[in-house]
């Protein structure tokens, strides 16, 4: 199952989807100008905002999205999307990998929340205000399963793993996010995703 296969947002993150370059490039820019907005956190995420910071009319921005909790959920999304594909390339490449699957699965996971820290925090922070967190959940333990079953180990000692991990992960992201690059962290982190496994690294 990936991301397509999830349940929907709460919220109907497109009202039509683009098609043309050009609607296409609008919906992106939307989303950027929303990003930057969180990332900011000076300016109200509201449509408008996001409109004018976007360079588009609140008209072109509604042909797409219908509200801010639609933009929000449609950056959601696209943060589960991106976790996803990661894991995938690692998990398809299995078998031929010299390397520790798990490790280079945590670092993918770290990698995702830390290349762009003060996004990832405040989506993170914000998913519940807007009725995403349970979307968010649930892609985390289908994530879950699909590791236990690419790797053949108890569905539910992965889902306790991941779990621990994406609790230190996004309290430090929201303490000290510096530290999710340092190879000390990442240890630390691979440590506390072996020890519900019984591994003791």
């Amino acid at each position: 199952m990936t991301a397509h296969d999830l349940p929907k947002t709460p919220a109907i993150t497109v009202r039509k989807a683009p098609k043309q370059q050009r609607s296409r490039k609008l919906v992106e820019a939307i989303l950027e100008a929303a990003a930057r907005i969180l990332e900011q956190a000076t300016d109200p995420f509201t449509t408008n905002h996001i409109a004018k910071l976007a360079g588009v009319s609140i008209g072109s921005l509604y042909q797409y999205f219908p509200s801010a909790e639609a933009i929000m959920a449609a950056l959601i999304e696209q943060h589960v999307a991106d976790e996803q594909a990661a894991a995938a390339e690692i998990l398809a490449t299995t078998a031929a990998r010299k390397t520790d699957v798990m490790r280079d699965l945590l670092v993918a996971f770290v990698n995702a929340h830390a290349d762009a820290p003060r996004l990832t925090a405040r989506l993170h922070a914000l998913a519940p205000s807007f009725n995403l967190h349970e979307y968010m959940a649930a892609a985390r333990d289908e994530q879950a399963l699909q590791i236990a079953q690419a790797l053949g180990l108890p569905a539910a000692d992965i889902q306790m793993s991941v779990m621990a991990v994406e609790g230190v992960v996004l309290a430090t992201l929201a303490s000290d996010p510096a530290k999710l690059k340092s190879s000390d962290f990442i240890d630390k982190l691979y440590a506390i995703a072996q020890s519900p496994l019984g591994i003791h690294p």
